[in-house]
């Protein structure tokens, strides 16, 4: 994960007032079922729910999210939002961050329909990550789904409620700082970056799971990543230490070059790439250990 900054968006021509008027006309049909229920001594609660579900249901309001796929995509080089994986033998879709029509950990709650045509609640992100993933003797469980738990008591309910006030358990790529949450072992496994105990720690595990950032082929990959910066990171150092010499600097600069695109925030799996690097700042040499300073000030020089 690596921070988006989602306010860049460039809405289509027309997106705006198809959204707000998809999201009036969804208020009415809600409204709408209320009054029936009511005259009809029906659950008011119950028909609600099958208003909202029948109206986002609507194949030409799924189209209004839908449409904004390509314009999320170009913001990350259509790498998932939440694991970075391009993932090009996969569909991608564009997620509710706050579900729309139902909450998993709160079987009462209606979803968060009046955010269902916001663009700042959308999140572009591979169906590993989205879609709900059963594990199995040789597969691991996870997927965000109608996930979205809290901590509290406070979660927003209602049209009006201030959902900004939730305590969201779920890192965000939208916020610049949760992306610094998470990092990743040499074994291309995800860890919490903060000690166990912490709400970071919390956050950080809950996400892993919820996203499926353990998925197997996400962790095959990151390790290979790992092997390849340690032996760039190698090479670099024997190259540093000749650097005087032309050949050798100008293979110095290749390796570099190289290691600067892998930890771009627009490649993919870019924030486990920088934590490798950030692992090689130190060594062990002679039983002691030894910090490769021109490797930090590279790490340090570079916006992240």
């Amino acid at each position: 994960m690596r921070w988006v900054d989602i306010d860049q968006l460039e809405l289509p021509d027309g997106w705006q007032v198809r959204a707000d008027k998809a999201l009036n006309e969804l208020r009415q049909e809600i409204e709408r079922a209320e009054q029936e229920a009511r005259s009809t001594g029906k659950d008011i609660r119950v028909a609600r729910r099958q208003a909202i579900s029948e109206g986002l249901d609507k194949g030409s309001r799924k189209q209004i999210w839908r449409d904004l796929a390509p314009c999320l995509a170009k913001l990350r080089k259509s790498k998932c939002w939440y694991s970075e994986s391009l993932n090009p033998g996969s569909n991608k879709d564009v997620d509710h961050f706050r579900p729309k029509n139902r909450v998993r950990e709160d079987p009462d709650h209606e979803g968060y329909w009046w955010l269902a045509f916001d663009w700042r609640n959308y999140r572009y992100s591979c169906q590993w990550c989205n879609q709900r993933r059963v594990g199995t003797a040789n597969s691991t469980e996870g997927g965000k789904w109608d996930h979205f738990p809290v901590s509290g008591t406070f979660r927003a309910r209602q049209e009006g409620d201030d959902f900004e006030m939730e305590d969201v358990d779920l890192l965000d790529p939208i916020d610049p700082e949760d992306w610094k949450l998470l990092t990743f072992r040499p074994n291309g496994q995800p860890t919490p970056a903060q000690p166990p105990g912490t709400r970071e720690h919390k956050r950080a595990e809950i996400s892993i799971h919820i996203y499926h950032l353990h998925h197997q082929e996400f962790v095959r990959e990151r390790k290979s990543l790992a092997t390849r910066i340690r032996s760039l990171i190698q090479d670099m150092e024997i190259l540093y230490s000749k650097i005087t010499d032309r050949t050798m600097k100008k293979l110095y600069i290749g390796r570099l070059t190289e290691l600067l695109r892998l930890i771009d925030r627009d490649s993919e799996y870019s924030s486990a790439a920088l934590a490798y690097a950030r692992f090689e700042v130190y060594k062990m040499e002679r039983g002691h250990q030894v910090k490769r300073e021109w490797l930090e000030k590279i790490l340090n020089d570079r916006p992240h």
